[in-house]
């Protein structure tokens, strides 16, 4: 795609977006709450709960925002269910929850919630390339049988009816890995506080030991494992309501690594190190006040992250990240995202392996897939305009009333994004650091039961590359 194509494409994207917002601005100022519904209070009898056979009725009642006993307007009763279907929703407990009204006699009714519980235990067979991702394992590595992680993992959801989970896995393959973590998000009767714990241990027989002309470079011994990593730790969480959440964990890290690693780079754990062991602080805020968390088309969420690693100067770095979304609804089911993703690190001299910054996980940028951006200090924006096209229940022939059907939802969108990553260590042989990135495309998202968000995307970079990318759920629209 030529530079007059790109340009042209960002000048449709800006005219979309505004013509979108103004119409939205329209679209409020037309449907302003009537006064008597604002006016007219009623009073809440009780909140009637079926459906539910594994999660305890406290566990949704609490996310309900309703009172017994207490009175509210019309307009605030209307406003509430929505909520509160929202809410029952972004528990991931449920296949569908229905919140409604009844019995309503004189200034008085019921609030009644039905629920249709999911499947909690997976025992999933895992099958997945040793890589950061699929495209580049299939175009770095040819997509080779030799690089493939295999194993089971042991999905455990609302194990005790309060929305508690346990995960087991056990890897082999390139990667070997034995993961246990267990977290009871409400563990105490007043559904505030809970704990969990964490541990894992992995070893490797290959290392990305630095970054060059923004790709991993990696060093391999089929003979040996040549990294070895173990972490044990605990967490503690507070929620108070529905969408704001505190997260304090705390961990041990042992990490190592084969002394040709640190021939290859004396940096990798700074100082020539070939081992690190040091103990990690995360604490975490999360407001998530939108319609559907694995899809959001309407609301806004913030999330702020601080992470202590180390008590010396062996291993010495204070993290901070910070993701703001806001997500606008649009007439004719238009939506329009925007995503910012900031990232710091201190003090700036940090060894390797405390550098990965964009390209790992789900901080990328779309069109620059195939590429690692390392860094102390930056982040990215994602902008998207999409449109709800097409709607679909495919019948699956199971006599259970959950899975009789399956719904799913296609949106087709555009997108354009930025991003800019600092690192004064390791710049000379990645063009990418300390410049813009920017990136764009066109795509076509499908959303369906179980959260399950499946994206198909023609993305192109400042490169002038072009190509289709296939992300698994997980990443944000």
């Amino acid at each position: 795609m030529n530079v007059l194509h790109k340009k042209l494409f960002i000048l449709l994207f800006l005219k979309m977006i505004t013509g979108c917002l103004m119409a939205q601005d329209l679209v409020s100022e037309e449907h302003e709450d009537d006064a008597v519904l604002k006016s007219s209070l009623i009073t809440i009898r009780s909140v009637l709960i079926n459906g539910n056979r594994k999660t305890k009725k406290y566990i949704v009642a609490r996310e309900v925002v309703f009172n017994e006993g207490q009175s509210y307007s019309i307009s605030t009763i209307l406003d509430g269910i929505r909520i509160s279907g929202q809410n029952l929703m972004n528990t991931a407990l449920f296949v569908d929850a229905k919140v409604g009204f009844t019995n309503w006699q004189n200034d008085s009714m019921d609030i009644y919630v039905e629920v249709e519980e999911r499947w909690y235990y997976f025992p999933l067979p895992y099958f997945k390339p040793a890589d950061r991702s699929w495209v580049v394992w299939m175009n770095d590595y040819k997509s080779s049988v030799d690089r493939i992680n295999y194993g089971i993992k042991f999905l455990g959801r609302n194990i005790t009816g309060r929305n508690d989970r346990l995960n087991i896995w056990l890897i082999s393959g390139y990667t070997q890995k034995f993961a246990l973590k267990y977290y009871n998000p409400f563990a105490d009767n007043t559904l505030r506080h809970g704990w969990g714990f964490d541990f894992f241990y992995a070893r490797n027989r290959e290392v990305n030991y630095n970054t060059s002309e923004n790709k991993q470079q990696f060093f391999n011994n089929p003979a040996r494992f040549i990294k070895k990593q173990m972490y044990v730790g605990g967490i503690y969480s507070y929620r108070r309501g529905s969408v704001e959440r505190h997260y304090l964990k705390f961990g041990l890290q042992h990490e190592s690594v084969d002394d040709s690693v640190i021939t290859l780079n004396r940096n990798y754990f700074g100082s020539g190190n070939a081992n690190v062991f040091y103990p990690e602080l995360k604490y975490t805020y999360q407001y998530f006040g939108v319609n559907y968390l694995p899809y959001p088309t309407k609301g806004r969420s913030i999330e702020v992250e601080f992470t202590r690693k180390g008590l010396n100067k062996r291993v010495n770095l204070t993290q901070f990240n910070f993701i703001v979304g806001r997500y606008i609804p649009l007439p004719q089911n238009f939506y329009f995202s925007t995503i910012a993703n900031i990232n710091l690190k201190l003090p700036f001299n940090q060894p390797y392996f405390n550098q990965p910054l964009l390209g790992y996980h789900d901080a990328f940028l779309r069109g620059l897939e195939y590429y690692v951006v390392d860094g102390v200090a930056g982040g990215f924006i994602r902008n998207t305009i999409g449109k709800e096209i097409f709607s679909y229940v495919a019948p699956t022939g199971f006599k259970s009333k959950t899975y009789a059907r399956i719904p799913f939802k296609f949106y087709i969108k555009g997108y354009a994004d930025v991003g800019y990553v600092y690192n004064k260590t390791n710049s000379i042989s990645n063009s990418l650091n300390n410049k813009l990135m920017y990136t764009g495309g066109i795509g076509i998202d499908v959303v369906s039961i179980y959260d399950i968000v499946f994206r198909i995307e023609y993305s192109f970079n400042q490169f002038r590359q072009g190509g289709v990318f296939v992300h698994k759920p997980g990443v944000t629209n």
